[in-house]
């Protein structure tokens, strides 16, 4: 069985490691080019890339599949299938058609709940009761080929982005395994279109703390976007970047500091922070970080400066 593995984030790790500890024949780890991180801007391995040449696979890092030169290059790997886990570019027909069987995703929610780039994100901001993985049969439409297998998990409101992302890349590691072991007889499942929602890519606007929100929503989102890219809000022309907060009762202008302890007032009810980081600081807890730095009771975060 002839795979050729398409990924690029940490998400698409294990599948990549299970695949090759089975045993299977992965010809070629397609991810996508070197990028530009860091404050000095440097580029570096996306981070299946760093995992796939650890491990000695051929790598393969184009930009896009609009050369024909680069689809030939691709269907000369002859594959049976084409395995995509968290890969990040679009697929054309024309390269989901090249496997002798059919390409295969690993997709981190419980389809058709939360199609596109973000679904863990999304499933903690909108305090979902459960999500899981999902094993699809590509076609050309985002997501929404026909499911072949999936596991569901209960979630209780306590996981953040980094603690679910790890439960869901093992978890669809290990139902991808299930998948290829079981392929002659995996039944193939329509999604229910009725049922469909969208989880776009995070923006950098989506991640700013709106005050005149919910608490709640706003717990919620500290935890989908923690530990990275993380929730912020700015206060004395600096940007504080949020990794825990509880859900306090407590009234005030929507943004105002209600106490010494960094409670912010919201729309409804309050946020009582937990953990945060200074730009250029470590990560500390907030009773930490007060008796070094002042916030003001009283004082309105996020307010624009002259």
């Amino acid at each position: 069985m002839k795979i050729v593995f398409m990924g690029s984030s940490t998400f698409a790790i294990p599948s990549l490691r299970i695949l090759n500890e089975s045993n299977y024949d992965v010809r070629v780890v397609y991810t996508q080019p070197p990028r530009k991180a860091g404050r000095g801007k440097s580029y570096k391995e996306v981070p299946l890339a760093e995992y796939a040449y650890s491990k000695g696979f051929i790598v393969e890092q184009p930009l896009t599949f609009k050369d024909p030169l680069i689809v030939e290059k691709l269907r000369s790997y002859n594959p049976d299938f084409l395995v995509v886990v968290a890969y990040g570019l679009i697929l054309p027909a024309q390269v989901l058609d090249i496997p002798n069987i059919f390409s295969i995703n690993v997709h981190g929610s419980f389809l058709p709940y939360w199609r596109g780039a973000a679904p863990i994100n999304q499933v903690i901001f909108n305090r979902d009761s459960f999500t899981g993985v999902s094993i699809i049969k590509m076609i050309e439409e985002l997501d929404a080929g026909p499911i072949l297998r999936q596991e569901k998990i209960i979630l209780n409101h306590t996981e953040t982005f980094g603690s679910l992302h790890q439960v869901l890349s093992e978890l669809g590691a290990k139902n991808l395994l299930q998948t290829l072991h079981n392929i002659e007889s995996n039944e193939e499942i329509s999604q229910n279109k009725e049922l469909v929602s969208y989880a776009p890519k995070i923006k950098k606007l989506d991640t700013k703390l709106d005050f005149t929100q919910e608490a709640s929503a706003l717990e919620a989102r500290v935890r989908g976007l923690a530990p990275n890219p993380g929730a912020w809000f700015e206060y004395k022309r600096e940007r504080f970047k949020v990794f825990s907060a509880k859900v306090v009762e407590g009234k005030g202008i929507a943004g105002s500091i209600i106490n010494e302890n960094l409670t912010i007032a919201c729309g409804e009810k309050a946020l009582n922070i937990l953990e945060i980081q200074r730009q250029g600081k470590e990560i500390m807890s907030v009773e930490e970080m007060i008796k070094g730095f002042k916030f003001e009771k009283g004082d309105e975060v996020n307010q624009p400066t002259h």
